[in-house]
């Protein structure tokens, strides 16, 4: 299981920052993993992602 997220990057890692310490509030450990793809000029890939999917998908019907 994965979430994704998409923005600049110092406001991505104060996401992953606040998710980690919020997650270690009801444990003693917290395991992460990132992977970043880092594309400067590109914006909005993740809906971009979705409409070229949807596009692909109603062409078949």
């Amino acid at each position: 299981m994965f979430t994704e997220i998409e923005g600049e990057w110092d406001e991505v890692m104060d996401v992953v920052k606040r998710a980690t310490l919020a997650v270690a509030e009801h444990g003693t450990r917290v395991s992460l993993v990132l992977k970043a793809d880092y594309r400067p000029g590109h914006v909005g890939e993740l809906d971009g992602k979705v409409q070229r999917l949807e596009a692909a998908l109603g062409d078949r019907a």
